[in-house]
Parts: structure tokens; sequence; C-alpha cells
């Protein structure tokens, strides 16, 4: 494993909340990346069904709302394996690594959603742990324009559980962290590269703006966990819990093993 993965120590991630790796996947791994994006979001696209006021309505599907394309298409369970990834998080949280779940957020020009202010451990009800944390891959180039991630640095001290409130808008979440204008003022953009990431702790505020540019904003979140300090309520998980790196002592038929060894003699 190199050292020194993201731009911060791991001393400055545990206090700032987040850091932030450069350059880390070549162009031609983006290429393939792009290319597979571009083949998942047709397979996703259509309509689903949406209850307003207890009626039945169809909608087109968003495509900030692609959930869980590792459980289906193991390119993405792969990308979820990528040893550059891995090695970051390895550095920040420990050798053992479970994937939680995963998620493709992709805005589009002039119309991507908002996401407003919140925790990620928080819209977990029923996860809890110490060494819980989200990766943010850039497949895009993203900045302030066409709404790249903000955090609130240091916002997971403490692991505070903040409480929210309804935004009444058309934000991705229609819910929002209640947080003060002086922690407003202190948010930080998270502008990337494609093929550059982010990793937050799951307590971290965060949210993003909508996309008002005319360039195509897409992010894959991928959240890890130490299977040691993870507290799980595997009956309310809608996701399979996978094994990327190191070991766990979990029943065997409590996870599934994708690490390149094991993947490799399936």
């Amino acid at each position: 494993m190199n050292s020194t993965i993201c731009e911060s120590t791991r001393s400055d991630y545990e206090k700032r909340g987040f850091c932030i790796k450069r350059n880390a996947l070549d162009p031609e791994r983006m290429q393939e990346i792009g290319m597979e994006l571009e083949a998942t979001m047709d397979r996703r696209s259509g309509e689903t069904n949406v209850y307003v006021n207890g009626e039945l309505h169809q909608e087109k599907k968003r495509p900030e709302d692609m959930r869980e394309p590792h459980i289906d298409e193991p390119f993405w369970l792969g990308l979820c394996g990528e040893p550059k990834i891995l090695d970051a998080l390895e550095e920040l949280i420990g050798p053992n690594l479970v994937l939680l779940m995963s998620h493709l957020f992709v805005k589009p020009p002039k119309e991507g959603m908002s996401i407003a202010w919140h925790q990620d451990i928080v819209e977990w009800a029923h996860i809890s742990g110490s060494n819980i944390c989200t990766v943010w891959l850039a497949l895009d180039d993203v900045d302030l324009e066409n709404g790249c991630m903000q955090v609130i640095p240091e916002s997971h001290r403490g692991s505070p559980v903040i409480e929210k409130m309804e935004t009444k808008g058309t934000d991705y979440l229609g819910r929002e962290s209640m947080i003060s204008d002086e922690q407003r003022r202190s948010a930080a953009p998270i502008e990337l590269k494609a093929g550059e990431f982010s990793i937050h702790d799951a307590y971290l505020v965060h949210g993003s703006g909508s996309n008002t540019s005319q360039r195509r904003r897409a992010g894959y979140t991928m959240r890890y966990a130490d299977p040691e300090t993870l507290q799980i309520d595997p009956a309310q998980h809608w996701s399979p819990l996978y094994l990327v790196r190191g070991e766990v002592d979990w029943p065997a038929k409590s996870y599934v093993d994708a690490r390149p060894a094991a993947q490799g003699a399936s």
C-alpha cells in the first residue's frame, strides 16, 4: 500500500472529516468507466411508479437516483474494489473493508437537482459505527457551477446526530440538517477532475447545489466501513454486504466475498 494516499494525513482527515485524492484513476480507465456509465444510464432509463397523495403516478426516472448498481452489474462492483480507492481507505479506516452500498448520481445540465445539507449516517437509521465513510469518485469534472459536493469541515467531530427539517423544495432528499449560519459560511467546495475522489466521514455534513451549467455532473458514491466497529441490522439493509479487502469475523452466509482472489476462484 502506498503511503500518504490523500492530500491530508489520517490525523487531518480525522480533524476535518474529509480528504481528497488527486490524479487517482488514469484517462484510459476513466474512458472505460464513462462508456459503462452511458450504458448503465440507457439500461436504467424509463418510468417508475410514484405515489402522490395516495394515488399512483408514473414519472420519468431521475438520473440522480441510480442506486446500488454494484449488486446487479459486475463492472460497478469491480470499481468498488479499485486498488487505488481501497489503498486510500486502508490508510484512513484500516485494513479490513466492507462495502455497504453505492449510488450513481448524475445531474443533467441545467436541471440537475440540489442535495440539501445532510449527514450520511442519519439517512441510514439501521447503521452505526465509528469508521464508516463515503468515497465520492468524480466521473466528470465537477465544480461549483455544475453542482459539486460541498462540506462543512469538522462538522463530524464528536459524532453528532444533527436534527433535520423538511425543505419543501425540489432538492433530492426533501429534508435538511439544521446547521448554523456560521457553519454555512464555512462550507468548502470539493472540486474534482474526472478520476479524482474525495473521502468523507459518515457524520460530516455535506450537500450540493443544483447544476446550473451546460455540463453534466456525474459521480459515483461508494460507502465503506470497518467491520470491527460496524453495527448493522441486516433485516433493514437493502443490499448485501461485500468484503472487498482484509478479513471479517462473520458467518460466511452473512456477506459476499468480493476480494479479487475470491472472485477469481468463482
